[in-house]
């Protein structure tokens, strides 16, 4: 296609603000250092580029963005950080050409010929996507993939339908979420020209694409679920009477608290997964009323132009002095959710096809958050579709004043909605901000900083129990054991069966001198159930170290693994 001045400028800057957006990110030190969901992908993919199987106990994460990964450093010989954000960023790019194409198609007709570049601008001048292109998560690889199913379905000849359904399939086992959309989308083109021949093409790619996880899913853990099994504990957090709580809980050491409830030492991925979503139901067959409210609270958080985190909260990374510039950049969600809305509601009005069927798919991926979790990253893949409507949504704007429609009152309340007060919950956080330049400056080995920083997240947020065991394991590094057991006892407190909390405590009264108060906070530790053999003969040694030497082999006694075990038996054999 020929491109106007306006497209080349737009897509001119798409490029430029990718580019400045990569340098300032690799400025800073999370370009070095992914962490939660990101570091996740990145130890998966290297486990399988070395013949390992990182879903051996279930998938619980879906594999599709960590064999990208995979497939990536296969191509390239390596696999390293800065080449997945510069594939990133080329995908980012290649989103831009899609929307540029879709949003003339759509535009055209409307009279707004001019729809791709601005569908093209808004999509590259919103910082979250821009943050999120250059982290090592799934939306870069997600929206090209969706973007590239609807080129490939709107006005286009049957015969691409395969390609649709080779794209979609990508993004479903990338993200689940997408499996609503990409099931609209097969529906709105069987009622195409060619219909039955593009449906059959994209059902059969798409299968296919979607059949190695599901025949393992069934084969390994005799469940039918086509992709991960996480669904059941992202619907619990967020569909629970205390949902504003669980909804907000990062990783950590209050979330793994919730998670053990699931019991993951006797429960697979897929049991957990139907674990959670049993509390769920339960939760909502118990209070139907409050469940109502839930989803009205949610549906209100999604439209919101506020961006709410869920492990990541890049309103924290964009204080890095390099990254300032991104948080400037002038698109904002509230300000282009309502024209998105009005440019929908003037497409279904007028029963334009193709429109609908992005109105559609908007829908489709909108429709997660409400029954599972409002997140940014979760919006961010309806965002595509919203860059594309915006502009249908200016031309309804100047229709509905030109003839001072009454409707004008509904477009203002829609203006609004976005900006009006939300909990507090979901607002920038800067104890959290803190204790995430903490992490970074804990794993750069800067101790003395992480400590500062760890001691004034503290100070904001005195139930921050991920700080107070990362400044105990400082204050054990530097030996200052008896600040250092004070940390621990508080959270010892709030979470007392906590694996490395009480590992990490017993190795504090150790150097303490009190091999009672090891011993005992040891034996504690291996009580937590999983494999804690290694754990049982330092616990047994401890003992022995202590004097008490039959408690000690009384432990052996209940315990056949230790009773099997070389250095257990070398302990005793001296006649104690």
């Amino acid at each position: 296609m020929r491109l106007t001045a306006a497209e080349w400028i737009a897509l001119g800057a798409a490029v430029a603000v990718r580019v400045a957006a990569l340098w300032s990110v690799e400025q800073t030190v999370y370009a070095d250092f992914p962490v939660v969901d990101a570091q996740t992908y990145w130890q998966q993919a290297q486990a399988l580029l070395s013949g390992e199987d990182p879903f051996s106990a279930g998938l619980y994460q879906p594999p599709g963005y960590p064999s990208a990964l995979a497939a990536l450093g296969w191509v390239l010989g390596e696999l390293t950080l800065p080449a997945v954000r510069r594939l990133q960023l080329l995908l980012g790019v290649a989103t831009s050409v899609g929307l540029l194409a879709l949003g003339r198609r759509l535009g055209t007709p409307a009279g707004a010929p001019w729809a791709g570049a601005v569908a093209v601008l808004l999509y590259a001048l919103y910082p979250t996507t821009l943050l999120f292109e250059h982290d090592l998560l799934t939306p870069a690889l997600t929206n090209a993939a969706l973007v590239g199913a609807l080129l490939c379905l709107l006005g286009a000849p049957w015969w691409k339908a395969p390609v649709a359904g080779a794209l979609s399939g990508l993004a479903v086992v990338c993200h689940p979420t997408y499996l609503l959309a990409v099931g609209w989308l097969g529906a709105w083109r069987s009622r195409q020209a060619g219909g039955r021949a593009a449906l059959l093409g994209f059902a059969v790619v798409l299968g296919l694409a979607l059949a190695p996880t599901t025949l393992r899913n069934h084969k390994d853990f005799g469940t039918l679920t086509l992709v991960s099994h996480n669904a059941g504990l992202n619907f619990f957090l967020g569909n629970n009477p205390d949902w504003r709580t669980t909804a907000a809980l990062r990783a950590g050491i209050d979330f793994r608290q919730l998670v053990l409830e699931a019991e993951p030492h006797r429960r697979d991925a897929a049991e957990r997964d139907a674990y959670w979503k049993q509390r769920a139901r339960d939760g909502i067959v118990s209070y139907p009323v409050s469940w109502a409210s839930t989803l009205a609270a949610k549906s209100y958080w999604s439209i919101h132009s506020t961006e709410i985190p869920r492990n990541e909260d890049y309103r924290c990374r964009v204080e890095a002095p390099s990254m300032r510039w991104l948080a400037w950049l002038p698109v904002r969600y509230g300000l282009v959710f309502p024209l998105a809305l009005l440019g929908a509601v003037r497409v279904v009005r007028r029963r334009e096809g193709e429109g609908v069927a992005v109105v559609g798919a908007w829908a489709m991926l909108h429709l997660p958050m409400i029954l599972f979790l409002v997140a940014d990253r979760y919006r961010l893949a309806t965002w595509p579709m919203v860059c594309l409507l915006a502009p249908l949504g200016v031309v309804a704007l100047r229709e509905l004043l030109a003839a001072r429609s009454v409707w004008l009152v509904g477009a203002a309340a829609a203006a609004v909605l976005p900006w009006l007060p939300i909990s507090d919950t979901v607002k920038k956080d800067p104890a959290w901000c803190l204790h995430a330049q903490g992490n970074m400056a804990f794993v750069q080995e800067e101790k003395a900083e992480a400590l500062r920083l760890y001691e004034a997240s503290l100070a904001l947020d005195a139930d921050n129990l991920a700080a107070r065991t990362y400044i105990a394991s400082i204050l054990y590094q530097q030996r200052r054991y008896g600040p250092a057991a004070e940390q621990m006892e508080i959270v010892l407190r709030a979470f007392p069966d906590h694996f490395p909390s009480l590992n990490l405590m017993s190795s504090i009264q150790r150097r303490m001198g009190n091999l009672d108060a090891a011993a005992t906070y040891l034996g504690r530790a291996y009580a937590v159930p999983g494999q804690r053999r290694s754990t049982g003969v330092r616990y047994v040694k401890l003992l022995v170290e202590a004097g008490r030497v039959e408690e000690a082999r009384q432990v052996v006694r209940e315990h056949e693994e230790l009773q099997r075990d070389r250095r257990v038996r070398e302990l005793f054999s001296g006649g104690r």
